[in-house]
């Protein structure tokens, strides 16, 4: 048994060296939480190298004292990630922010799940590696575009929004997967009395946003003493922690809905503030446990691993989502920018690590701590030079990128762009019956991915009828879009706009059809769904072409770089009509946004 003596001894080395650590991290211009990691690596039990003869095995040997109060700054950390959530912010943004959000992470999932599969995972610890690889992080994306002075750029605010609609996927994501995997060898009753209280657990919710918190916050701003004021506080955040544990959900869910809760409220600042210093110093023990949790025995284990994943998280971040951003309406600049942003890894990895390695049944956890821990020290050092030098990437691209694709992205960009991003001016109020069918879309296919026998076709047929019914929703929203927007600026040369109609009606139909085929057959030959995104890859290409021989002018020259803009002024003065007929030449991939977000 340990004494009070070594307790104390331990817990005073911990915060010593994690200060030295973090210090050290923050002069080589890397993440505190690198700091802490490595820190905790170092000192802890499975730390064994013999050198000189001399043995070390690490400081600290017995972890108990450690875990449970680790455990409170991982409740203190995602209580503080919740107060970051606010409505307000998302307002203006939401519309790009929650379609951006949904795409990175539901291809983030889908690469997570493949390198998985490849690797031969069970399905618990592959939910989990999935996790680790697609969730962005919030801190490092900032961190990189403060430290690059870019925070007043247009595209920041989009990106905030975009994180933070990101992070509560990720909880609620964390939230059901821990949920069904406690009993992983239940039946369907107790799936239903698991998926009953996770109802219930938002049932609660609901009810102290709508009742309870108005009146705890009147209470909360009578309390002047700051002493009661953090007591009140804190009580609330584990009170509510434990009512999530009840319901099987995860404590840390509870403390992030809590905080999200309060966000709203006139007391987040006050909270904020004098939590602050708390949470820190917890949460440099989270992560400095997570350390003491990886074996440096198994680097070598990992290695490759983290080597293979980089470059398919920097391909997939850096290219698939700034070509997203990108169709639906922001520049080319600014789509690299949200791209190579999104491709730091950090805290809501290494929180899925930390689940992922602890939850009954895992069998991976011993790889997937080191496995996280290296690939966010590996992402985390590569991403801010992703993102100051995002618009040569862009200008890289256009370089190579076919005629026949540029210009057929352009359309798209103009063309969405008008229903997507926020203006003064909106031509086209929106396209909500699209929203509503897409989201159900997503449920059924979730159904599909998780159903077998009877219920899997059942789904699969209920799939495919929403697919069909948003072709033509899609197609009817498209063409009025299309009948409003004035294309002769980026090379349009025809009347008849059908082609534009059929190009991005069948390029989204197209995605719906990949998506089905892949939830389908996923659970029998995962590796089709390797074929079908490159089928896709091949159509969408094709696609591109046909609409180029329908609708381009022969003979218009389209510049070459990123900041080429001929006859275009870079900020127009207010007033100008952007859509006035008039020949403009404009870079292929990139668009003119509406004036309150225009670059």
């Amino acid at each position: 048994m340990v004494t009070e003596a070594e307790l104390l001894f331990q817990l005073g080395a911990i915060l010593l060296l994690a200060f030295i650590a973090a210090s050290l991290a923050g002069k080589a211009n890397q993440s505190v939480m690198l700091g802490y990691i490595v820190i905790g690596i170092l000192i802890g039990p499975k730390m064994s190298v013999e050198l000189l003869g001399v043995e070390y095995s690490g400081l600290i040997t017995d972890t108990s004292l450690v875990e449970i109060l680790s455990f409170i700054g991982l409740i203190m950390l995602m209580f503080f990630v919740g107060l970051e959530f606010s409505f307000s912010k998302l307002k203006k943004t939401r519309t790009p922010a929650i379609i951006l959000a949904v795409i990175d992470t539901s291809i983030g999932l889908f690469v997570g799940f493949l390198f998985a599969s490849y690797l031969g995972w069970p399905l618990i610890d592959s939910i989990f590696l999935a996790g680790v690889i697609a969730m962005s992080s919030t801190s490092v994306a900032m961190k990189i575009l403060f430290d690059l002075k870019k925070m007043s750029s247009p595209e920041v605010e989009f990106l905030i929004g975009l994180v933070v609609v990101e992070t509560f996927i990720a909880m609620l994501i964390l939230a059901v997967a821990s949920g069904m995997i406690v009993e992983p060898d239940t039946n369907a009753v107790a799936y239903g009395q698991l998926l009953l209280g996770m109802a219930a657990f938002y049932g609660f919710f609901v009810w102290v946003a709508m009742w309870a918190v108005p009146r705890v916050v009147a209470f909360f701003n009578k309390i002047d003493n700051d002493e009661l004021f953090i007591l009140f506080a804190l009580g609330i955040v584990f009170l509510t922690a434990g009512v999530a544990a009840l319901m099987n959900v995860p404590p840390i869910i509870g403390a992030f809905f809590i905080g999200m809760i309060l966000a709203e409220s006139k007391v987040s600042a006050r909270i904020q503030s004098k939590l602050e210093s708390f949470k820190d110093a917890f949460v440099a023990i989270f992560f400095t446990s997570f350390g003491m949790m990886i074996d440096p025995a198994m680097f070598d284990t990992v290695i490759w691993m983290v080597l293979l994943a980089m470059p398919i998280i920097i391909f997939y971040e850096s290219i698939v989502i700034s070509a997203v951003s990108y169709f639906i309406g922001f520049s080319a600049k600014a789509a690299s920018t949200i791209g190579t942003s999104m491709t730091g890894r950090g805290v809501e990895s290494i929180l899925y690590a930390s689940v992922g390695s602890e939850v009954r049944g895992s069998t991976m956890g011993a790889q997937l701590n080191p496995f996280a821990g290296a690939l966010c020290f590996g992402m985390s050092a590569v991403a801010p030079f992703m993102v100051k030098n995002s618009v040569r990437f862009a200008n890289g691209l256009a370089r190579i990128i076919p005629r026949h694709m540029q210009f057929s992205g352009a359309v798209v960009s103009r063309t969405l762009g008008k229903a997507v991003m926020p203006s003064s001016f909106k031509i086209f109020k929106g396209t909500r019956m699209t929203g509503m069918l897409l989201f159900v879309f997503v449920i059924v296919s979730a159904a599909v991915l998780m159903t077998d026998s009877l219920a899997h076709v059942a789904f699969l047929v209920l799939d495919g009828v929403i697919a069909g019914v948003l072709y033509f929703v899609i197609r009817y929203e498209v063409a009025e879009i299309v009948r409003h927007v004035n294309y002769s600026n980026i090379g349009v040369g025809v009347r008849d706009r059908t082609p534009i109609v059929d190009l991005i009606t069948r390029m989204i139909f197209g995605a719906l059809i990949c998506v089905i085929l892949i939830v389908s057959t996923w659970n029998y030959v995962w590796q089709l769904s390797i074929l079908v995104v490159l089928a896709y890859g091949v159509f969408a290409m094709a696609l591109t072409n046909w609409a180029y021989s329908k609708l381009y002018i022969e003979g218009y020259e389209i510049p070459t770089k990123v900041y080429s803009f001929p006859g275009i002024a870079e900020n127009p003065a207010e007033g100008e009509d952007e859509s006035a007929d008039v020949p403009k030449p404009v870079y292929g991939v990139l668009k003119t946004m509406p004036r309150d977000t225009r670059l």
